[in-house]
């Protein structure tokens, strides 16, 4: 049958407290590892977060600093017909060279009359004026 022995119950007090102790120890030790090992996985997450953020900027920078130039032209349309402002500024100038080789162009106005089918000029060059016109 069964022996009936003898315990001593301070005895499996003091053991169960000791247990107590020593698991309540551990945990402490295996949270105290869990913080450490996510405190590094976070720094390593901010470090790679501020790479992956200097690459970025960087790339952005690379890309907005391409200008886009953008063509200009201006038509005049008059009586079914188109005058390209460039060409007859072009025109001007030259009507302007060939009276005058030995002069440089500082400044050249053009003043458009469709309904005379002509332009005027004005040219400035050093401080003197001249003025001409040419047929559109």
């Amino acid at each position: 049958m069964a022996e009936n022995k003898k315990v001593d119950v301070k005895k499996v007090a003091e053991e169960a407290k000791k247990a107590t102790e020593t698991v309540k120890a551990t945990a402490e030790k295996t949270a105290e590892t869990v913080k450490a090992s996510a405190e590094k996985t976070a720094k390593k997450a901010t470090a790679t977060a501020k790479k992956a953020t200097t690459t970025a900027k960087k790339a952005t920078a690379k890309k907005t600093t391409k200008k886009v130039v953008a063509t200009k032209s201006a038509v005049l349309q008059f009586a079914g017909e188109d005058f390209k402002v460039e060409d007859v500024i072009a025109r001007a100038e030259q009507a302007f060279k060939a009276e005058n080789k030995r002069k440089a162009i500082q400044d050249i106005k053009v003043y458009l009359k469709p309904e005379e089918r002509a332009a005027y000029y004005v040219v400035t060059s050093g401080e003197s004026e001249y003025a001409g016109r040419i047929d559109l």
